[in-house]
């Protein structure tokens, strides 16, 4: 994303990083022809009154390889916008898309940074061709590449959806369409893939009748009606619009005791088959990853087993 990813050559692994309140979630990724091993995934501590310098030094300390380096941003940092695309020359397209975006963020779309995704071209609905664009405050890149000043090969800024993709593209049924519930503190996002392909996101509140409470809700305050109404939403939508078979099957992350709760509701509750995603199941590793490791790695490891070697 945003334009820093400029060398075509496939590289031998990548790093993914992903900023979390008081440390950074780290995974590194190397690969030996098709097959990718996660070779390390940890959260370095740090102190996060020291701003990028404390992080910097973290990452400094850390002694990590000398491999391409991808950093996610948080969810609090970015907008994703679905968009109709401006008829304009691909190289105006940015420039276009910003005046697009003008009322459709919460922020000045002169402090933005741009980005754009293709979808694949809707089958109905006469809607023109549609994109995501991507709307990322300038102040979070700049934070993120004074942070990872200590690692010379950080060329990608990513987002949380296309990392999601990244691991829902390796589940085995996601040859013919796979849909990943990715659960967050307070709100969760389906992603819908088929093959490496993203067609569609959508994000929905995990707390509906409890919107003023504090703090994420625990696996049994889940509301798995509300739920199960937005995942078939979702996928009505991904049928309809783009003329896909139906996607029965849901996987759930973060692994642990929050999607293994919710898992079992849908699965009681609703028509789909759903279970709960394991990353040892999807990527080759040293040794298995418990689920503490998992919930707190996972974006990093999708941003590193990213595969694309151009900008988008």
């Amino acid at each position: 994303m945003f334009g820093l990813l400029r060398k075509n050559a496939a590289a031998k692994g990548r790093i993914g990083v992903a900023f979390e309140r008081d440390g950074v979630a780290v995974a590194v990724v190397v690969r030996d022809g098709d097959r990718a091993v996660l070779k390390r995934c940890e959260v370095l501590a740090f102190d996060p009154s020291g701003g990028p310098d404390a992080a910097a030094a973290a990452i400094r300390a850390a002694g990590l390889p000398r491999l391409p380096v991808s950093v996610v941003l948080r969810p609090e940092d970015y907008q994703l916008v679905l968009v109709e695309a401006p008829d304009v020359p691909p190289a105006e397209l940015r420039a276009a898309m910003r005046w697009r975006l003008k009322d459709a963020i919460d922020f000045r779309v002169e402090d933005a940074v741009i980005d754009v995704f293709d979808v694949p071209t809707q089958s109905r609905g006469g809607a023109g061709r549609m994109m995501y664009a991507v709307a990322a405050r300038r102040g979070a890149v700049e934070r993120c590449a004074a942070a990872l000043a200590p690692l010379p090969k950080f060329d990608v800024v990513d987002v949380p959806e296309l990392c999601l993709r990244n691991l829902a593209s390796r589940l085995p049924e996601a040859a013919g369409g796979a849909a990943l519930l990715h659960l967050g503190e307070t709100t969760a996002s389906v992603i819908l893939v088929r093959g490496t392909t993203f067609y569609f996101s959508r994000q929905t509140d995990l707390r509906p009748g409890r919107s003023g409470a504090a703090g994420p809700p625990g696996p049994a305050e889940l509301d798995s009606d509300a739920i199960v109404l937005e995942l078939q939403r979702s996928l009505d939508y991904y049928e309809r619009h783009f003329d896909q078979p139906p996607i029965m099957r849901i996987a759930i992350s973060p692994f642990g005791d929050r999607a293994a709760a919710l898992a079992a509701a849908l699965n009681r509750d609703s028509g789909f088959e759903v279970a709960t995603l394991d990353l040892n199941a999807l990527i080759g590793a040293d040794m298995p990853l418990a689920p503490a490791a998992q919930a707190a790695c996972l974006l990093a490891v999708g941003a590193a087993i990213r595969e694309e070697r151009r900008s988008l």
